[in-house]
């Protein structure tokens, strides 16, 4: 199908059926372009708040892209909670100065409220896969932000138990850092080199959904509830663990304790929203 073919075409199906925010159902009125594709070059040197408002215009309108919170500085330097103050500098929390984690560090671009809430349960929940596109770059540009591509050296989704998967159709995790591989060629650095590895962790025990438990509720139903597969590809290597939401860390913490003990050099978490 030619170009103009396909213009023509996203005009018949916006005409036929406008496209709605997928918070608030009010019609939106999308950016002009393709975005059947990949872009043609993914530009991360820009704000945060600025990749937001340009990965989510097309999914979300004004007001909702509006009450999108970012996470910002002063945050908590072990598992990135913000502080309620505006003032002062990065540093532990404490629950992370009585609780020592077993990752190093953990990350994410924005707070899990009410909006970002809706848009990840249209994600996991409501079959709304195409937004792994932009997520995932959202995600990529928080690694960008915290981190230096050479200092991560294999890239570890957290699984879903089997049965889990089965009933969603995918691990949201792997689709976002899928989509890292599939634009590394248009990006201005290099992450070929990169690895992305989903068959290191297994999820072997079939744990109540984390959600409605308390903290020490969480640590109890995730212990001991995953696997190692395969050791040789973790040993003394730097591991960067993605996950959707950080909520108390309990699952991250759990997967973080089985790879350093199987000899990961450190573990650091990123996710795409934060609990407060």
């Amino acid at each position: 199908m030619s170009t103009t073919a396909k213009k023509l075409y996203k005009i018949l199906i916006r005409t036929i059926f406008p496209p709605k925010c997928l918070v608030c159902k009010s019609f939106l009125n999308p950016p002009e372009g393709d975005n059947d594709g990949f872009p043609e070059a993914v530009d991360l040197s820009a704000s945060l708040q600025i990749q937001v408002e340009r990965l989510m215009s097309e999914y979300l309108c004004r007001d909702c892209i509006d009450g999108l919170i970012a996470v910002e500085s002063p945050l908590c330097s072990c598992c990135g909670m913000p502080f309620e103050s505006r003032h002062g500098l990065d540093h532990r929390c404490g629950e992370c100065s009585t609780s020592p984690k077993n990752f190093r560090i953990a990350r994410a671009p924005l707070i899990y409220e009410q909006v970002f809430t809706e848009v990840i349960h249209c994600y996991k929940y409501k079959g709304k896969i195409q937004l792994a596109r932009p997520l995932g770059e959202l995600l990529l540009t928080a690694f960008r932000l915290y981190w230096n591509k050479d200092s991560i050296d294999v890239v570890v989704p957290v699984p879903l138990h089997l049965k889990r998967l089965r009933e969603r159709g995918f691990n949201q995790a792997l689709l976002l850092t899928r989509y890292w591989q599939a634009i590394t060629g248009q990006l201005p650095f290099d992450l070929s080199d990169l690895q992305v590895e989903n068959d290191v962790l297994v999820r072997s025990v079939p744990t109540a959904p984390q959600s409605g438990l308390g903290r020490k509720q969480r640590a109890v139903n995730i212990k001991g509830a995953f696997g190692l597969l395969d050791a040789a590809k973790i040993i003394d290597k730097r591991i960067l663990l993605v996950d959707d939401v950080y909520t108390t860390g309990a699952t991250v913490d759990e997967c973080a304790r089985l790879l350093v003990h199987h000899g990961a050099a450190h573990v650091d978490v990123l996710s795409l929203a934060r609990a407060v």
